[in-house]
């Protein structure tokens, strides 16, 4: 325990200094339970020799003699200390702080470990060159279960289970980022569903083109305008695309370029664009729509000439060269 000069004195005494001591060599030669009541050295040199149990001597402190055994009191310019007790209402039980060591993550100068009561351990990390600071969490000092660091280079702060798997990341703009494939999970309200956990979400813009499923070749367009929203794998987009030259289109007639791959399988397939515009068409129709084909980025379109008429394709003959067409399509990405 820390002893202070004052609780020394009350303890010992008239004191009586006796020069200084290399604590390294023990120079003048002091032995375990031999001396006078009130003598005291200070520490010169430091050093480890082993007085009554106590090994950590530092520059400055002092060795006094209670009459049975020495003693050490702090008296250097930096805390050298062993145990610091702690009373009251209180869980931190042991204090260390202890030098480098490379095996560390993180490589510091310094670790300050609080072991808490219950064998649960923090541990605080801090670089030598103050880019990364760091706090760990664990059933004990070999045992991390988790962590938060905070990193200057890029000023974000990352959540991090066990030793260094990375969970999540506060990014300077103040946005919590997941990496790829984790994301939020809803399972505490678990339902019928395969998943809950969401892990994407975006929204962008696309260019829609309208061409064969054959091929195409010399369009041009008045207007190319495409929009996107993706929650989850459920993607969402609006396009109007208008053209002022078809060039060359061979095959059925489609719009092409979807931000997102389409999922592959019957269960998700069935998702077809609701058409709010078609405009220069060279055959009147009454009904147009589409379904994502599986597996791919484009829209075949169809149509119906008649209410009671079945959709069919469009071909090339059917389109002018400034056909519009404007609407929604909702598909599950891959």
């Amino acid at each position: 325990m820390l002893k202070t000069v004052s609780s020394v004195a009350n303890a010992l005494g008239a004191l009586n200094y006796k020069g200084t001591w290399d604590a390294d060599t023990n120079t003048p030669t002091l032995a375990s339970g031999v001396g006078t009541q009130g003598d005291y050295y200070v520490v010169s040199v430091a050093g480890t020799t082993d007085l009554d149990g106590i090994t950590n001597w530092g520059v400055g402190d002092w060795a006094a003699f209670n009459g049975s055994v020495w003693q050490r009191v702090e008296g250097g310019a930096d805390g050298n200390f062993v145990n610091l007790e702690v009373t009251g209402d209180a869980s931190i039980d042991d204090i260390l702080l202890i030098g480098q060591d490379s095996g560390d993550a993180f490589n510091p100068d310094a670790i300050l470990r609080l072991q808490r009561t219950g064998d649960r351990v923090f541990q605080q990390f801090k670089s030598d060159t103050d880019e990364v600071c760091a706090i760990l969490f664990g059933n004990t000092s070999d045992d991390v279960r988790g962590q938060i660091e905070w990193d200057n280079s890029t000023d974000s702060l990352a959540f991090y289970t066990n030793d260094n798997d990375l969970a999540a990341t506060f990014t300077s703009s103040g946005n919590l980022a997941f990496p790829s494939g984790q994301g939020i999970d809803f399972s505490a309200t678990a339902g019928t569903g395969t998943s809950e956990l969401l892990d994407d979400y975006e929204e962008g813009v696309w260019n829609p083109i309208i061409g064969g499923s054959g091929g195409q070749s010399g369009q041009s367009y008045t207007a190319q305008n495409g929009s996107y929203v993706k929650v989850g794998s459920m993607v969402m987009c609006t396009f109007d695309v208008v053209l002022s030259n078809k060039g060359t289109i061979t095959g059925e007639v489609q719009i092409s370029g979807l931000p997102f791959t389409s999922a592959n399988g019957a269960d998700f397939r069935y998702a077809a664009p609701s058409f709010g515009l078609w405009q220069n068409l060279a055959t009147s129709y009454v009904y147009l729509s589409g379904v994502v084909i599986d597996n791919s980025t484009r829209i075949p379109i169809r149509g119906a000439t008649a209410a009671a008429t079945a959709l069919s394709s469009i071909a090339t003959a059917d389109i002018n060269n400034n056909a519009r067409f404007s609407g929604t399509v909702v598909y599950r990405a891959a």
